[in-house]
């Protein structure tokens, strides 16, 4: 599991609704894609979104799909993605032009979903 928080967080409900429904248009994530329940937030006082990422296929379709949404938004805004056991990566609209640094983010995500294999499939 994966969750996504949009900062700054200002209007972060509108934020988080539009790369929600961005995500659900992706098939490999559509089912995955969660808000957070009621009253939960996380340690920087957002409410992510949660989305179930558990290979190297769909890390890759997640930070495609955030990067082309980061590309669409005209404030900037940066996407915080971080799994449970405290791996965090950041991606803001300037980076999502750059196509190396996508790479390196995917690579990232590839590698903190399944540390075992270590590199894109």
């Amino acid at each position: 599991m994966i969750t996504l928080s949009v900062h700054p967080d200002l209007p972060s409900a509108d934020a988080r609704r539009s790369l929600a429904s961005w995500l659900r248009t992706e098939d490999r994530l559509r089912d995955g894609v969660a808000s957070t329940p009621a009253g939960e937030t996380s340690a920087d006082g957002t409410d992510p979104l949660r989305v179930a990422v558990d290979d190297a296929g769909a890390a890759m379709v997640l930070v495609q799909a955030i990067a082309g949404w980061l590309v669409h938004r005209r404030e900037d805004v940066t996407v915080r993605l971080a799994r449970p056991d405290g791996w965090t990566a950041d991606v803001d609209v300037r980076q999502a032009r750059d196509m190396d640094r996508v790479t390196a983010l995917i690579e990232a995500a590839v590698r903190a979903v399944t540390p075992e294999e270590g590199r894109l499939p």
